[in-house]
């Protein structure tokens, strides 16, 4: 149950380590590590696109209230388009929300993949089960990856 657990937990933040940490680690089965992991990512996944739209909304009234007070004020006003906002829109515009996906489950975090995805896409009915698609895969790719690998992971 303890390992359960554990791989569920770094399916939710840390995907890309979880299924070899199950298999390697705790000698779970293909199945149940693809499980485990899946049910994972799509827990964290949901919760960081939510929360993180929700967030957003309240990030973005604050500011709108600061800018008021800075203009009120006769302030300068902070920067707007910084280098990582510029990374992050390139990124966003080469890749729309197929490529985002995909680097969320494999390169990024599920949290900060989720919420830059919320952040773009929230308008997107399908962009959630486009998520919840590349996290099935990947889980199932990086679950046999694992199983053929037995010495990476432990």
């Amino acid at each position: 149950m303890k390992a359960y657990f554990i791989v569920f937990f770094f399916g939710v933040t840390k995907f890309l380590l979880s299924p070899f940490i199950g298999i390697n680690g705790f000698g779970l089965s293909i199945f149940e590590t693809y499980i485990t992991v899946s049910m994972g990512g799509i827990f964290g996944s949901t919760v960081f696109f939510f929360l993180g739209n929700k967030l957003m909304d309240r990030n973005h009234k604050k500011k709108i209230i600061k800018r008021a007070q800075l203009i009120k004020e006769g302030k300068p006003l902070p920067k707007v388009f910084t280098k990582t906002n510029k990374t992050i829109i390139k990124v966003k515009q080469a890749l729309g929300i197929w490529g985002l996906a995909i680097l969320t489950t494999v390169l990024l975090s599920i949290p900060v993949g989720s919420i830059i995805c919320a952040k773009f896409y929230h308008h997107k009915k399908s962009s959630i089960f486009i998520i919840y698609f590349f996290i099935l895969l990947n889980s199932l790719i990086l679950s046999f990856i694992a199983n053929q690998f037995p010495s990476i992971g432990i």
